[in-house]
């Protein structure tokens, strides 16, 4: 378990300034959208949620828009960086009773009450033991409640074009950029659905968040009309394989 002062050093990566921010921006606004999807066809259902981290308040913010239309009923976020939460707190507008901030370890967090939603994006490349959270937070869940998963792919295709080309002798290697956010590892779709089999959930769908033909910087070199970006998040649903980011929901 990383302590308090470790995880503060990471906050840096999560700032606009850096290098691979545009990424992180639209795979958490693809993950985001589809979770609001979810969210909306159940809007009748008396929703709990959880969020495991800040990470960018992309999603939680999301999530608080939902809270606010009263089609989420309780929302809490956990996370075990006191500067994250402190700057969160500093730009969050919003002040119900519906919403509650602990600043706790996913390994320590125990919920008062079983939660109809968990969601934990881009959590699992960083934890050091993934099967022990998803086991731990399994035990959380509402018989039908679902889980929302998202982490980098490994063979995304930029990844594998890279690879192909001898750029990138190791798939799963962990770059300078991953390493300063604090990734432990890469998964792809099997090695994914593998682990949330043994943790014992039943996959309910995957999906793809973001193709990603080619590295940052050459997409941003190339002046890409705004329709060619939204066509990246579209067409990536549909190719979780190849997608810069992996989807999936689950269930117990």
């Amino acid at each position: 378990m990383s302590g308090p002062d470790q995880l503060d050093e990471f906050v840096s990566a999560y700032t606009p300034s850096f290098r691979y921010a545009l990424d992180n921006e639209l795979l958490l606004k693809a993950y985001a959208a589809l979770i609001e999807e979810r969210v909306r066809e159940c809007q009748n259902d008396n929703i709990s949620m959880l969020s495991l981290g800040i990470g960018h308040s992309i999603v939680s913010g999301r999530l608080i828009d939902l809270l606010s239309e009263g089609l989420i009923d309780k929302y809490t976020i956990i996370e075990g960086s006191g500067r994250l939460i402190d700057g969160f707190r500093a730009r969050q507008e919003y002040k119900g009773d519906d919403l509650t901030l602990v600043e706790t370890f996913f390994e320590r967090y125990t919920p008062p009450e079983p939660l109809s939603a968990i969601e934990m994006g881009f959590v699992l490349e960083h934890v050091e033991d993934p099967a022990f959270i998803l086991s731990r937070f399994k035990e959380f869940l509402q018989p039908d409640g679902t889980l929302f998963v998202a982490v980098p792919n490994a063979r995304s295709l930029h990844r594998l074009l890279g690879h192909s080309a001898g750029l990138l002798p190791d798939l799963y290697q962990l770059s300078e950029y991953d390493l300063q956010l604090g990734h432990r590892r890469y998964f792809d779709v099997d090695r994914l659905k593998d682990l949330m089999s043994q943790a014992g959930y039943k996959i309910r769908s995957i999906s793809g968040l973001v193709l990603k033909p080619l590295t940052t910087q050459q997409l941003l070199n190339s002046a890409l009309a705004a329709e060619v970006w939204q066509a990246f998040t579209k067409v990536g649903y549909e190719l979780p394989d190849i997608s810069n980011g992996i989807y999936l929901e689950a269930t117990v």
